[in-house]
């Protein structure tokens, strides 16, 4: 069995034209957390569970065409916190995260806190950009003079960076909370990135 699940959350997530389905990789199963779901019915998924309080649902009627668990609208946890420890008590190792972005600073910063916990994603598509989880060696196939960054995945992680084919070639390169390489880009494709230590993300916008 396919152990990857595909988690969509509230926030923003990206439009309809920025979205091509085909380049997800294949999951089993699919979770939407409160107006995750708006953002799930928007771009075409069929979806197995929702989870939350449902208070920034807009298509409350939605509800009533799949399996879902109401929380409380007071409770200690987010509704996206309680999506993952859905999924994991599920028995998923893995998983892909549409939305959450930009948006309430809060929000985004807590999200990030929970990669922490319960791992981060593989594959995480907000409304401005895609951020892919590196853990060894990764090549990217972008335009020329395309902007591209490399974060931490992790709170406390911390990474040595080597890259192929940046305009700031990047030698063991310290990734962590206090450094980051920022709107680096690509000189030439395919541009290469090779990460020692835990795992880091790439983040390319969508406008490239």
């Amino acid at each position: 069995m396919n152990k990857r699940a595909l988690l969509i959350t509230g926030g923003k997530a990206p439009s309809v034209q920025h979205f091509m389905a085909q380049h997800l990789p294949a999951c089993s199963y699919v979770c939407a957390a409160d107006s995750g779901l708006d953002t799930a019915r928007a771009l075409g998924f069929s979806v197995d569970e929702a989870i939350g309080d449902f208070d920034s649902l807009i298509d409350t009627e939605s509800l009533d065409h799949v399996v879902h668990v109401r929380l409380p609208r007071n409770k200690d946890i987010t509704d996206t916190e309680a999506m993952l420890k859905q999924i994991r008590n599920k028995g998923f190792d893995s998983y892909v995260l549409i939305g959450g972005g930009e948006g309430r600073f809060d929000h985004l910063f807590h999200l990030y806190s929970l990669f922490s916990v319960y791992g981060a994603p593989e594959l995480w598509i907000t409304a401005q950009e895609r951020l892919y989880l590196v853990r060894d060696t990764h090549s990217f196939t972008i335009a020329p003079l395309s902007p591209i960054s490399l974060l931490p995945a992790y709170m406390t992680g911390s990474s040595q960076v080597s890259s192929r084919n940046l305009f700031w070639e990047l030698n063991d390169f310290l990734i962590s909370w206090e450094q980051q390489s920022i709107s680096n880009t690509c000189r030439k494709s395919p541009c290469e990135i090779t990460v020692y230590g835990d795992p880091i993300f790439v983040s390319i916008p969508f406008s490239q």
